[in-house]
């Protein structure tokens, strides 16, 4: 039903959103939403930045908690805790130790190893505290008419990267372009939707296992993006793990949990995307049918479990079987990510650019008895939060917790 409007037209109060002309990435998701390339139109979703030139680098930020680690045993009497390392802690700051249930209030940070404390800051008292106790920071308390108190900062890590440029091509002769094929599809459309498809992959396949490259021993430079792997073992190399043998529900659990150390997404910061091959949704989904108890009836006509999604105490997977991983990579493997730490980012105008030659009477290439194009796409992968994602390596057999 038409409805009046006033003001401006507006892309938000204009056209409905399924009118919009869509990016590339967008197109991808919509009509292929279970192809090939499903991490690339996914990125649709999650916003895009944009590249000024080809070496593109970018700044990650990521929030972590103070966490202390006890070196030596300290009596109930003491005032000073002696840690691994005090860094990241200043003045003010209240630690818990979830063994003795004890908080204690920092007063002095004496050295790089060497605090000094106000003990029992609570109502539980003070207790001799074993080597190796962990503390945890749980806020700060200052008193009344306080200074200042010394500034905290998140350090900031400079990403280099570089934009790749991805070209893919179709082509037919003009006889082949007026001839009609089978139940009228047009040959055309054929050549484009196989370019199409060979493109997606193309950036697909980068997204992944893209290293970051600039060459310039020729006469132009030649440049490549780092992917989502290669900046996990480059900046985040505790969350690329491998599993045993067989994998439990508490193994598996184990296995995903440093992917929900941070997040990007302030709007759902439990929400990931398992992508993994088909050997690695069969081992989560074993796990999961061997967790509980199945009883068939009689009368049941199909059986068997297809899960979606899994489930733990940190947040919710969603499951995909990625196409590439099967063919591309061994046996095994899955990529936990959070969606909105990933973004591309484009060069001006290079958003998946086609060019036809020969089409619609504009003739490019005289002489040339043929019809075709190609798409070009220049871009750099962003990702932000590394943290934030995990990857799983070798996953063989799902089995029950023993």
């Amino acid at each position: 039903m038409s409805v009046f409007q006033t003001g401006v037209f507006n892309t938000n109060t204009g056209n409905p959103a399924e009118l919009n002309a869509r990016s590339f990435a967008g197109t991808i998701l919509r009509r292929f939403p279970n192809g090939s390339a499903p991490i690339f139109g996914l990125t649709s979703m999650s916003g895009r930045s944009r590249a000024k030139s080809s070496t593109h680098g970018y700044f990650s930020k990521t929030m972590l908690f103070v966490t202390l680690v006890t070196n030596g045993a300290i009596l109930a009497a003491a005032t000073t805790l002696v840690v691994d390392s005090t860094t990241g802690v200043s003045v003010g700051m209240v630690l818990h130790n979830p063994a003795t249930l004890e908080n204690v209030r920092v007063t002095a940070v004496a050295s790089g190893t060497n605090l000094t404390i106000t003990r029992a800051f609570g109502r539980v008292a003070a207790a001799n505290v074993a080597d190796d106790a962990v503390w945890i920071q749980v806020g700060t308390a200052f008193e009344e008419g306080s200074n200042r108190p010394q500034a905290r900062r998140m350090s900031t890590v400079y990403v280099a990267n570089y934009t790749q440029i991805f070209r893919n091509a179709w082509a037919l002769t003009d006889t082949a372009r007026a001839s009609v094929a089978e139940m009228g599809y047009s040959n055309i459309a054929e050549s484009r939707q196989d370019c199409m498809s060979f493109h997606s992959v193309d950036i697909e396949s980068a997204l992944i296992w893209g290293q970051a490259k600039m060459d310039t021993t020729g006469a132009t430079p030649i440049h490549s993006t780092q992917g989502i792997l290669d900046a996990i073992e480059q900046y985040a190399p505790a969350n690329s793990n491998n599993a045993g043998a067989t994998t439990s529900y508490s193994q598996l659990v184990s296995l995903v949990e440093p992917a929900f150390t941070s997040s990007a997404n302030v709007g759902n910061p439990k929400g990931r995307v398992l992508v993994g091959d088909n050997t690695a949704i069969k081992v989560i989904t074993d796990i999961g049918r061997k967790s509980g108890q199945v009883q068939i009836m009689q009368n049941e006509t199909q059986f068997g479990m297809k899960f979606t999604s899994f489930s733990m105490y940190q947040g919710t997977l969603d499951l995909v079987i990625h196409p590439l991983l099967n063919g591309l990579n061994r046996a095994g493997m899955a990529m936990i990510l959070d969606m909105p730490a990933i973004k591309l980012a484009y060069m001006d105008g290079r958003d998946t650019k086609p060019e036809d030659y020969n089409t619609g009477g504009k003739i490019v290439e005289s002489g040339v008895d043929s019809v075709g194009g190609s798409l070009t796409t220049e871009l750099a992968v962003e990702l932000i939060n590394p943290y934030a994602c995990a990857v799983i390596y070798g996953l063989t057999a799902g089995v029950a917790d023993a």
